[in-house]
């Protein structure tokens, strides 16, 4: 018996299903009988696929539309950041030439407030040797051909800020006064007191040669004494800091802050000629 039915199982299998078939089709007006069995296996099978399907659809829809959502925020915010970027550097540059345009007038003021024949130059570096920076130097894109020559004084609108030692066709180095090979012949402003200042190979100077009996106290103005040729009489050199008893009990131990921001300056007048105009 098994052995027929393994035999034509497919011959039966095709006859039950044209069985169920006709069965099906003879009950169909009547809403009976297999065609309400098979619907209803139908819809018990599809319900859980049909939701399966809407729910990964929806979560599908979520995703692309994030996505092409957060594509597009991440475009606009490179787009923003890009522009953002290009406006500060232009405000960068702006700013750069409006403080540059206010410190030529500046210069230009000063210049006209000197009534001495000179030239106004950039600071293009800055040089100091050994361990304590004790050499100071600056350099300046003036040279021979725009007629500086040594031993030219270098001042600023806020007071002196050396001398050139050394000149090329289109350069110069400036002895800061802060260098310990610099000196410049000075005067007390309150009392007349003279005395030279020196520089110390730091960010300050030494009023030397000041007597004990001096009246000379901190706060008083340095002003140049205009003796030696280089610096025009009356310029600002600095302003004392400090005032002690010397070791020789006879002169003064006197330090000084330069007036002339001299690590920081970008442009700065060359004294061509003494003689006010």
């Amino acid at each position: 018996m098994f052995s027929f039915i393994r035999r034509h199982q497919i011959i039966l299998s095709a006859f039950l299903l044209c069985l169920v078939s006709l069965h099906i089709a003879v009950n169909a007006e009547r809403g009976i009988g297999g065609e309400v069995i098979v619907r209803g296996v139908v819809s018990t099978v599809s319900r859980p696929i049909q939701k399966g399907f809407l729910t990964l659809y929806s979560v599908f829809d979520r995703v692309w539309s994030n996505y092409i959502y957060l594509v597009g925020i991440r475009e606009e915010n490179r787009f923003l950041h890009e522009t953002l970027h290009r406006l500060m550097e232009e405000n960068n540059r702006l700013r750069e030439e409006l403080l540059l345009a206010e410190r030529l007038k500046e210069i230009l003021r000063y210049r006209n407030v000197l009534g001495i024949d000179s030239l106004a130059a950039e600071v293009t570096g800055y040089s100091s040797f050994g361990a304590a920076g004790w050499m100071r130097t600056a350099t300046l894109d003036k040279g021979s051909r725009d007629g500086i020559r040594v031993d030219m004084a270098v001042v600023s609108p806020r007071g002196v800020v050396g001398r050139i030692i050394e000149v090329t066709s289109t350069t110069s180095t400036v002895l800061l006064i802060t260098d310990p090979r610099s000196s410049i012949d000075a005067i007390v402003q309150r009392t007349r007191t003279k005395g030279l200042v020196e520089g110390t190979g730091s960010r300050t100077l030494r009023l030397k040669y000041i007597r004990q009996l001096d009246d000379v106290r901190p706060g008083d103005v340095l002003v140049t004494a205009g003796l030696s040729g280089i610096f025009p009489k009356g310029l600002e050199v600095g302003r004392i800091t400090r005032v002690e008893k010397g070791e020789d009990n006879f002169f003064k131990y006197i330090e000084v802050e330069p007036t002339a921001p001299l690590d920081s300056l970008e442009e700065v007048l060359i004294i061509k000629e003494l003689t006010r105009g």
